[in-house]
């Protein structure tokens, strides 16, 4: 019953809201942005990343992190990067960025310019060699998660924001 519901109506909203079962605004929040192109569009082992975080919040698939340093930051939303705050938020932990240099893969991430993100790309894996968390292989899968999943997506007071919206409509 999501007709007249603010970002929720249109058929992918109903859909979706079907499917989730939002029970809180920190789940209406992410289905709002899982209804974003980069969420949408992000897939792996055969399903986009809107479709695993459904799934592992209803249980139907198991919440992994990838690697434990991870869980901190991706537990809220079920083991998925779904706002651009967790993708600066990894960068930080794994690769040593400072804020600034988190928010400058924010906005690379933005701009969809080569160029920038080759060269936020090898500062990412320079410094995720210095901070050894984790394997250069699995930096290299990290930060193409990263690329992929934050094409186009929201920061997560603008998801709050909109969720709130929502439900007021509802």
């Amino acid at each position: 019953n999501t007709k007249g519901c603010f970002q929720l109506e249109s058929r992918l909203g109903q859909t979706m809201a079907r499917k989730l079962k939002p029970t809180n605004i920190e789940q209406l929040s992410a289905l709002i942005s899982i209804l974003r192109p980069g969420c949408l569009e992000a897939y792996r082992d055969g399903k986009s990343v809107s479709n695993h975080y459904i799934d592992k919040k209803n249980g139907l698939e198991s919440i992994d992190y990838y690697h434990d340093s991870l869980k901190d930051i991706l537990d809220k939303t079920y083991g998925e990067m779904i706002y651009q705050e967790q993708a600066m938020q990894i960068a930080q932990k794994i690769a040593g960025f400072d804020l600034q240099e988190a928010d400058m893969l924010r906005k690379a991430i933005g701009k969809k310019k080569p160029e920038e993100m080759a060269k936020i790309k090898k500062k990412f894996l320079s410094g995720t060699k210095k901070t050894k968390i984790v394997s250069e292989d699995q930096a290299t899968e990290i930060f193409n998660w990263i690329e992929k999943s934050q094409r186009y997506s929201f920061n997560k007071s603008h998801a709050v924001s909109y969720a709130i919206n929502a439900y007021l409509s509802a």
